[in-house]
């Protein structure tokens, strides 16, 4: 499981995801800091996405329920970042810079994670063609 590149990633992506949902502050309001636990619609996109990150590590013997996975935790994380583009937007909330930090690390640890299990997918399909 963890010989695979991918599996790092993942194992990445989830720590971020845990860390924003519990650790780190999201946004400020005055001088009241808010954390993702504070906000129900934040906590529960980032324990989605730390949840889909979990089983696609876990489900490392099949690929296709892996992408299905990793995709479905890429369009939460794009609907978490909406959540924030707007509660910046929209309120007098002051978005931290480390919750952008981890977002975007989770974000591309993703992607890369996707890339490598396609990248897995094609290997075996072609050595398949072969026999």
């Amino acid at each position: 499981m963890i010989q695979r590149i991918q599996s790092l990633y993942l194992l990445i992506s989830a720590i971020s995801m845990l860390v924003i949902s519990f650790n780190i502050s999201v946004y400020q309001i005055g001088i009241t800091k808010y954390f993702a636990y504070d906000d129900m619609k934040l906590f529960v996109l980032t324990l989605a996405v730390m949840t889909f990150s979990v089983l696609a590590l876990l489900k490392f013997k099949s690929r296709l329920m892996q992408i299905k996975f990793i995709r479905l935790a890429l369009v939460l994380l794009l609907v978490l970042c909406i959540r924030l583009t707007l509660l910046n937007f929209y309120s007098d909330a002051k978005i931290s810079i480390n919750i952008i930090i981890f977002v975007l690390s989770s974000f591309i640890s993703l992607i890369m994670a996707l890339r490598g299990v396609l990248k897995d997918d094609k290997l075996v399909r072609s050595s398949e063609r072969i026999r």
